[in-house]
Protein backbone atom coordinates (compact mmCIF):
# COMPACT_ATOMS: atom_id res chain seq x y z
CA UNK A 1 0.00 0.00 0.00
CA UNK A 2 1.64 3.57 -1.22
CA UNK A 3 1.90 5.91 1.40
CA UNK A 4 1.75 8.85 -1.27
CA UNK A 5 3.32 11.97 0.20
CA UNK A 6 3.93 10.23 4.20
CA UNK A 7 7.80 9.43 4.58
CA UNK A 8 6.34 7.00 6.98
CA UNK A 9 3.49 4.43 7.41
CA UNK A 10 0.56 3.76 9.56
CA UNK A 11 1.98 1.17 11.80
CA UNK A 12 5.25 3.14 12.07
CA UNK A 13 2.94 5.69 13.49
CA UNK A 14 0.92 4.02 15.63
CA UNK A 15 4.42 2.55 17.35
CA UNK A 16 5.60 5.87 18.09
CA UNK A 17 2.20 7.40 19.31
CA UNK A 18 1.85 4.32 22.12
CA UNK A 19 0.75 6.09 25.57
CA UNK A 20 -1.05 9.05 24.07
CA UNK A 21 -3.73 10.30 25.85
CA UNK A 22 -7.08 10.53 23.39
CA UNK A 23 -8.53 12.80 22.53
CA UNK A 24 -5.47 14.72 21.55
CA UNK A 25 -4.87 17.08 19.11
CA UNK A 26 -1.73 17.61 16.24
CA UNK A 27 0.79 18.72 18.84
CA UNK A 28 0.03 16.79 21.38
CA UNK A 29 0.83 13.74 18.80
CA UNK A 30 3.83 15.17 17.75
CA UNK A 31 4.97 15.50 21.23
CA UNK A 32 4.35 12.10 22.43
CA UNK A 33 6.27 11.03 18.77
CA UNK A 34 9.15 12.77 20.48
CA UNK A 35 8.66 11.46 23.72
CA UNK A 36 8.60 7.86 22.22
CA UNK A 37 11.76 9.16 19.77
CA UNK A 38 10.59 9.12 16.49
CA UNK A 39 12.94 9.79 13.75
CA UNK A 40 12.42 13.07 11.22
CA UNK A 41 10.07 10.60 8.94
CA UNK A 42 7.50 10.67 11.57
CA UNK A 43 7.77 14.04 12.76
CA UNK A 44 7.11 15.26 9.46
CA UNK A 45 4.18 12.70 8.93
CA UNK A 46 2.67 13.94 11.65
CA UNK A 47 3.55 17.46 11.46
CA UNK A 48 1.66 17.09 8.07
CA UNK A 49 -1.36 16.01 9.43
CA UNK A 50 -4.71 18.41 10.06
CA UNK A 51 -5.10 20.44 13.13
CA UNK A 52 -7.78 18.54 14.52
CA UNK A 53 -9.15 17.06 17.44
CA UNK A 54 -7.89 13.22 17.03
CA UNK A 55 -10.37 10.79 19.11
CA UNK A 56 -8.34 7.90 19.03
CA UNK A 57 -5.54 5.83 16.43
CA UNK A 58 -8.27 5.27 14.32
CA UNK A 59 -8.76 8.89 13.46
CA UNK A 60 -4.95 9.16 12.79
CA UNK A 61 -4.97 6.57 10.35
CA UNK A 62 -8.31 8.43 8.65
CA UNK A 63 -6.48 11.86 8.85
CA UNK A 64 -3.56 10.22 7.17
CA UNK A 65 -5.90 8.57 4.02
CA UNK A 66 -7.59 11.68 4.09
CA UNK A 67 -4.46 14.25 4.09
CA UNK A 68 -2.49 12.31 1.06
CA UNK A 69 -3.16 14.09 -2.27
CA UNK A 70 -4.35 17.79 -0.34
CA UNK A 71 -2.45 20.21 1.94
CA UNK A 72 -2.41 20.08 5.57
CA UNK A 73 -5.90 21.53 6.83
CA UNK A 74 -7.55 22.86 9.94
CA UNK A 75 -10.75 21.62 11.16
CA UNK A 76 -12.43 23.26 13.71
CA UNK A 77 -12.41 22.05 17.28
CA UNK A 78 -13.36 18.68 17.85
CA UNK A 79 -14.21 17.90 13.91
CA UNK A 80 -13.13 14.30 13.10
CA UNK A 81 -12.04 12.72 9.38
CA UNK A 82 -15.20 12.01 7.86
CA UNK A 83 -15.35 8.32 6.32
CA UNK A 84 -16.99 10.60 3.18
CA UNK A 85 -14.00 12.11 2.72
CA UNK A 86 -11.98 9.29 3.19
CA UNK A 87 -13.21 7.58 0.70
CA UNK A 88 -13.76 10.17 -1.89
CA UNK A 89 -9.76 11.15 -1.32
CA UNK A 90 -9.38 7.30 -1.74
CA UNK A 91 -11.29 7.09 -4.82
CA UNK A 92 -9.16 10.34 -6.54
CA UNK A 93 -6.38 8.25 -5.63
CA UNK A 94 -7.44 5.47 -7.73
CA UNK A 95 -6.96 2.84 -4.34
CA UNK A 96 -6.64 2.10 -0.94
CA UNK A 97 -9.35 0.67 -0.31
CA UNK A 98 -10.79 -2.81 -0.70
CA UNK A 99 -13.56 -3.75 -2.76
CA UNK A 100 -15.52 -6.68 -1.47
CA UNK A 101 -18.96 -7.98 -3.21
CA UNK A 102 -21.83 -5.66 -3.94
CA UNK A 103 -19.46 -3.19 -4.92
CA UNK A 104 -18.89 -1.80 -1.03
CA UNK A 105 -15.41 -0.80 -0.15
CA UNK A 106 -13.90 -1.14 3.08
CA UNK A 107 -11.01 0.91 4.44
CA UNK A 108 -8.20 -0.15 6.80
CA UNK A 109 -9.46 1.94 9.62
CA UNK A 110 -12.90 0.61 9.21
CA UNK A 111 -11.56 -2.88 9.82
CA UNK A 112 -9.99 -1.67 12.61
CA UNK A 113 -13.26 -0.44 14.32
CA UNK A 114 -14.09 -3.87 14.90
CA UNK A 115 -11.16 -4.74 16.40
CA UNK A 116 -11.78 -3.08 19.46
CA UNK A 117 -10.61 -4.95 22.63
CA UNK A 118 -8.15 -7.25 20.75
CA UNK A 119 -5.83 -8.99 22.97
CA UNK A 120 -1.90 -9.52 21.59
CA UNK A 121 -0.40 -11.56 20.61
CA UNK A 122 -2.98 -13.19 18.04
CA UNK A 123 -3.42 -15.73 15.46
CA UNK A 124 -5.93 -14.44 12.52
CA UNK A 125 -8.93 -16.80 13.88
CA UNK A 126 -8.61 -14.42 17.05
CA UNK A 127 -8.76 -11.34 15.22
CA UNK A 128 -12.09 -12.98 12.81
CA UNK A 129 -13.32 -13.68 16.30
CA UNK A 130 -13.14 -10.57 17.96
CA UNK A 131 -14.07 -8.98 14.72
CA UNK A 132 -17.37 -10.93 15.27
CA UNK A 133 -17.84 -10.73 18.13
CA UNK A 134 -17.98 -6.77 17.50
CA UNK A 135 -20.69 -7.59 14.73
CA UNK A 136 -18.29 -6.56 12.16
CA UNK A 137 -19.86 -6.72 8.22
CA UNK A 138 -19.21 -9.34 6.52
CA UNK A 139 -16.70 -7.55 3.59
CA UNK A 140 -14.83 -6.68 6.95
CA UNK A 141 -14.83 -10.28 7.94
CA UNK A 142 -14.04 -11.02 3.85
CA UNK A 143 -10.67 -8.53 4.24
CA UNK A 144 -9.77 -10.31 7.85
CA UNK A 145 -10.13 -13.58 6.00
CA UNK A 146 -7.53 -12.45 3.62
CA UNK A 147 -5.16 -11.97 5.45
CA UNK A 148 -2.26 -14.93 5.84
CA UNK A 149 -2.17 -16.48 8.89
CA UNK A 150 1.02 -15.63 11.27
CA UNK A 151 1.18 -14.20 14.71
CA UNK A 152 0.10 -10.40 15.39
CA UNK A 153 2.36 -9.50 18.14
CA UNK A 154 0.87 -5.69 18.32
CA UNK A 155 -2.07 -3.79 15.79
CA UNK A 156 0.75 -2.31 14.04
CA UNK A 157 1.47 -5.89 13.11
CA UNK A 158 -2.20 -6.30 11.74
CA UNK A 159 -1.94 -3.17 10.30
CA UNK A 160 0.59 -3.89 8.15
CA UNK A 161 -1.00 -6.99 7.07
CA UNK A 162 -4.17 -5.26 6.23
CA UNK A 163 -1.74 -2.92 3.97
CA UNK A 164 -0.76 -6.47 2.18
CA UNK A 165 -4.34 -7.87 1.42
CA UNK A 166 -5.86 -3.99 0.84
Amino acid sequence: MAEGKFKANPATIEKYLAGVDYPANRQDLLDRARMNGADMNVMDTLDSLPDQIYRSPIDVSKAMAGSEIGSRRSSPPGEEVGLATERETRAARGGGEASVGRGTTVSAAEVQRYLRGMHYPAGISEVVSQAQKNNAPGDVLDILNKIRDREFRSAADLSKALGEVM
